[in-house]
């Protein structure tokens, strides 16, 4: 892996988590907004992603990124041996 691929999955990733995050609180106002009686399955399960999203997306950044580069230092060695 290359360290440009690596930042750019980390950005995926982290950015991810982050729209996630408030995605969850527009389908959430939305819902309110429509007077749902009953809320789908689907919506139900991305809310609880949502939410897991806004509870660990800054404990979880920093590992993200630290494991991507480690893996993208150790392969680019592996690489250069060869």
């Amino acid at each position: 892996m290359r360290f440009r691929t690596a930042a750019s999955l980390s950005v995926v990733l982290v950015g991810g988590m982050f729209a996630t995050s408030f995605a969850g609180g527009a389908l959430a106002r939305w819902n309110l907004e429509r007077g749902a009686v009953e809320i789908p399955i689907y919506t139900r399960m991305f809310f609880g992603i949502a939410a897991f999203c806004a509870s660990f997306k800054v404990l979880l950044a920093i590992p993200i990124v630290a494991v991507l580069f480690t893996i993208a230092i150790f392969t680019s060695q592996a690489q250069r041996r060869r």
